[in-house]
């Protein structure tokens, strides 16, 4: 195995083991600078160690990571004194769950909830839905369309396919947690897009470690923006570092969303816009798609999105 990845993957299993004992620690401001310390220090460590690694696995290592050294900063930012996780119930939320709510996993193999079957049904059936798009796509020969297909091939196996199932899986052991994705295409304005459906992961992180606080000492519009500054380094750190290109376009990106959910509150024309039922959903669609090759520009998308789809027709013998 190459040392570099053997580094990380020892870091990674350093965070999952510290994450924990940090959280115990009696003085609030010493676990909240350790805990973002541990977070610079992976980011750093995972970019520069996987320069070796193909985009795609680089990717995966980066994200991974990522994942698991925020779940640190919001184990101490979800309790005022010490958690009550015991640590079986600390590992399978820092390393079986995207969410970032600890508190839920204190109920970690109670009785069984309902739903589960629900869930895993909906996952199921999106992943086929997912496989079925991705499939297609290479029989599109406008490459701009059959790379949205991809994409929302993609989003279909992982955001509302894997995640469902394992949504019915952690409820199937007590633990309440809900869907992270849930119906965005209902959604009637860039707010209600980002702020309650659309990785519901990401909205329960920044609303605890940034935008909560902000609000209450600068006001709900800082609050906001920095929240999408915030999304915006983490996309490009996801995104342009593994394929080692387009570097702040995916800033610009969340910026451009930031602005215009702003002027959604600010303008007249707009606030009617986003009253009306069938305008709204398009004024959604139209600002989610027109930018997005600023999200997923051209090298991230044949670096990565392509030999992932790829690996996914592979394993089910569709290639």
């Amino acid at each position: 195995m190459d040392i570099n990845l053997l580094i990380l993957i020892l870091w990674g299993i350093f965070i999952w083991v510290a994450g924990y004992s940090i959280g115990l620690l009696s003085n609030k401001n010493i676990k909240r600078k350790i805990t973002w310390l541990l977070a610079i220090l992976t980011t750093v460590g995972s970019i520069v160690l996987s320069t070796e690694l193909k985009p795609l696995y680089r990717m995966l290592v980066i994200v991974s990571l990522q994942l698991v050294a925020m779940k640190p900063i919001v184990l101490v930012e979800s309790y005022p004194q010490k958690p009550k996780l015991n640590f079986i119930q600390w590992s399978v939320f820092a390393l079986g769950w995207f969410g970032m709510r600890p508190i839920l996993f204190e109920k970690f193999r109670g009785e069984s909830l309902n739903n589960t079957t629900y869930f895993f049904l909906k996952g199921f059936s999106r992943i086929l839905v997912g496989v079925s798009l991705i499939f297609t796509a290479n029989f599109i020969s406008l490459e701009i369309f059959a790379n949205l297909l991809r994409l929302i091939g993609l989003s279909f196996i992982l955001h509302f396919g894997i995640l469902n199932i394992s949504t019915g899986a952690w409820r199937k052991m007590g633990v309440d947690v809900k869907e992270l994705f849930i119906a965005p295409y209902q959604s009637k304005s860039l707010k209600e897009f980002w702020g309650k459906r659309w990785n519901m992961a990401f909205s329960e992180m920044t609303a605890l470690i940034a935008y909560k606080p902000l609000k209450a000492k600068m006001g709900i519009n800082i609050a906001m923006f920095v929240s999408f500054l915030m999304s915006g380094i983490l996309h490009e750190i996801a995104i342009s570092f593994p394929v080692s290109a387009g570097y702040g376009l995916p800033l610009l990106y969340f910026l451009i969303h930031g602005i215009l959910m702003y002027l959604e509150s600010k303008i007249l024309w707009i606030k009617k816009l986003i009253e009306q039922p069938i305008l709204s959903r398009l004024w959604v669609c139209f600002w989610l798609i027109l930018p997005m090759p600023l999200l997923f520009h051209e090298k991230f998308i044949r670096e990565v999105i392509m030999p992932l789809c790829n690996l996914v027709l592979m394993l089910l013998n569709l290639s």
